[in-house]
């Protein structure tokens, strides 16, 4: 699964890591492969809270990559959420947070499912 990806047709022939993209070519651009370049990020596949970045990360959302939707989405999420509890009284998740399984290798950080009980 590649996830998210940021996608654009090819203007003229060029060489991308070593593949041939002619001219009128689709071309998908991982944000979720850029942030773990090797070359530009120490270790990407090691989690440390500590780290220094190497590089700005493209995954949250910050500086030039900052999503101007951002905040409605949060209030979006905020005014859904109170309803749905306003809706459901005594809703509550069924299991333990961590036996909520998350979505892997996808851009956006989203769990698979949230059973929940009433």
């Amino acid at each position: 699964m590649l996830g998210d990806s940021i996608t654009r047709i090819a203007r003229e022939d060029a060489e991308v890591g070593g593949v041939q993209v002619r001219a009128g070519e689709l071309v998908l651009i991982s944000v979720d492969a850029a942030n773990r370049d090797p070359a530009v990020f120490d270790s990407p596949e090691r989690l440390d809270i500590d780290r220094r970045p190497s590089a700005p990360h493209l995954r949250f959302g910050q500086g030039r990559h900052s999503c101007p939707a951002a905040a409605l989405n949060r209030v979006q999420t905020e005014v859904a959420l109170r309803a749905l509890l306003d809706t459901v009284p005594g809703l509550r998740p069924a299991v333990a947070p961590e036996k909520i399984r998350w979505r892997q290798d996808h851009a956006v950080l989203l769990p698979e499912t949230i059973p929940v009980r009433w």
